[in-house]
């Protein structure tokens, strides 16, 4: 289902609105100590995944649920491909869709960690560590070596929420989007009982992963899906109905 002008500019606008939320829940609440507290042993100065479990558990929720999402990237791009030399639409647009999520995605918040300063909790005293408490309203006081916010692992599995944009049938895109959510959510929980991340950086997370869904949906379907259909199809019409001359 081809995305409105009109349903993009709303969702970007709850979007950007949830954001600004987050940005307050981070920087003027208590809530993101509050839940990491509840994951943190005082007496054992240890996380609830502590080294010994995430070096059990690590092959599935760390190594294999990222080599996961770059699976789903490669067969996007396999499946682009084969739309493209088959002549199949539907295929050409989900394997576009889903290889552009993948990769802006991550790329997106691994960009903004680098400039945003915000510590992860097992780096700040309270937890063990050494640094001080620092909130993303602090950006601008003064150079800072976190490189935590927003989370950079939950980014891949909230990356294939891009799958609700791929499906038309309104029962689909419900399921693929809770199953995007779940694996979204799942990567981000495992790295917030390790210490990784505070709540505030998950939620972050996912909603510049529905914000790049929508930039990414607009700029395929009205300028890199016709391209290619006149590539493919020269002398007909494109995605957008315009008629493909050879």
């Amino acid at each position: 289902m081809r995305l409105s002008l009109r349903s993009a500019w709303a969702q970007s606008a709850a979007c950007l609105l949830l954001m600004a939320a987050t940005v307050y829940l981070e920087s003027w609440t208590s809530l993101d100590m509050i839940v990491q507290r509840s994951w943190y042993d005082v007496a054992r100065h240890a996380w609830l995944i502590d080294p010994a479990a995430h070096r059990a558990w690590r092959w599935l929720f760390y190594d294999g649920m990222k080599g996961g999402v770059a699976v789903v990237g490669v067969c996007s791009v396999f499946l682009l491909i084969c739309g493209f030399v088959l002549g199949r639409r539907s295929w050409m647009r989900t394997g576009l869709l889903m290889a552009l999520s993948c990769a802006a995605t991550p790329l997106l918040v691994s960009a903004l960690k680098a400039v945003t300063g915000v510590y992860c909790p097992k780096q700040l005293a309270e937890f063990g560590g050494s640094a001080a408490y620092r909130h993303l309203s602090m950006i601008f006081s003064g150079v800072s070596g976190g490189r935590c916010f927003p989370g950079g692992h939950a980014s891949g599995g909230f990356a294939l929420t891009m799958a609700f944009f791929c499906v038309a049938d309104r029962r689909r895109r419900v399921v693929a989007l809770v199953l995007a959510l779940s694996v979204g959510w799942i990567m981000g929980l495992y790295q917030m009982l390790r210490g990784e991340h505070f709540l505030s950086h998950t939620i972050m997370s996912m909603l510049l992963a529905w914000q790049m869904n929508i930039l990414l949906t607009l700029l395929a379907e009205r300028v890199l899906l016709p391209a290619l259909e006149r590539k493919r199809w020269p002398g007909k019409r494109d995605f957008n109905g315009a008629r493909i001359d050879a």
